[in-house]
């Protein structure tokens, strides 16, 4: 099975090759790859390069066009991000952006890549701000789907079993200066695939103070079931 380094760069490869006899006429497409230099985070640096390096070498070993790969740190920042993906656009350094993966550092960068002519892959924005390609992010292609599927697939069984009523219970950070966390977008597309109408509580699963008593009690006031389901990515109760 490849990898997903390798499905990227196969379709980079495929999307800037003319044919076989031109490949070794053709200049190296200058890939950059943007993610944060921090470990603790699943998709680092350390974590993405090795992948994309491999791939490269693997496809250029098969005959693929040649590639150039350079990185650079956004480190999760909404402010660093974009300025690191500046910095290669004003050097003239990159033909196509690989990332970013933080939602914070992909939508500026989107919405730039647009205006640069720079197309963006990215196994990242799985939020459904970025569903809507016009006017914004024209040129992003998202290789994880969206959360909105996971909207259209709650509603789906919740008409399986007939539920009305339903309360959604997530994790978000009670550090406001963090942003949203992943379970927010995730039933944020719920959310709104309910029509916005659903009771909704968030938590932060690491702040000493929160009272889950309280919480479940709370919810059990405004859904329909004893039951409450959960998951690191996807929380609520009906």
């Amino acid at each position: 099975m490849m990898s997903l380094g390798q499905i990227l760069i196969l379709w980079i490869i495929i999307n800037f090759t003319t044919s076989e006899t031109d490949l070794r006429n053709l200049p190296s497409v200058r890939l950059a790859v943007l993610a944060p230099d921090d470990d603790s985070l699943p998709f680092s640096l350390h974590k993405i390069l090795p992948a994309v390096l491999y791939a490269v070498r693997t496809l250029l070993r098969q005959g693929g066009r040649p590639m150039e790969v350079l990185y650079r740190d956004t480190q999760c920042s909404s402010t660093y991000g974009p300025l690191a993906a500046f910095s290669l656009y004003e050097a003239g350094l990159a033909d196509i952006l690989l990332g970013p993966l933080c939602p914070y550092v992909l939508a500026p960068v989107a919405r730039y890549s647009s205006v640069w002519g720079l197309p963006i892959l990215t196994a990242g924005g799985q939020n459904d701000n970025f569903d809507h390609k016009e006017p914004h992010y024209r040129l992003l292609t998202r290789m994880n789907g969206s959360y909105s599927q996971i909207g259209t697939i709650v509603l789906q069984v919740l008409a399986k079993f007939n539920w009305k009523v339903v309360a959604l219970l997530f994790h978000n950070y009670e550090d406001r200066t963090r942003g949203n966390s992943n379970c927010y977008f995730t039933l944020g597309a719920v959310f709104t695939a309910l029509g916005k109408k659903s009771f909704h509580r968030g938590f932060d699963e690491s702040s000493p103070n929160t009272d889950y008593f309280k919480l479940l009690k709370e919810v059990s006031l405004h859904s329909r079931s004893k039951y409450i389901f959960s998951s690191s990515l996807l929380e609520f109760s009906y």
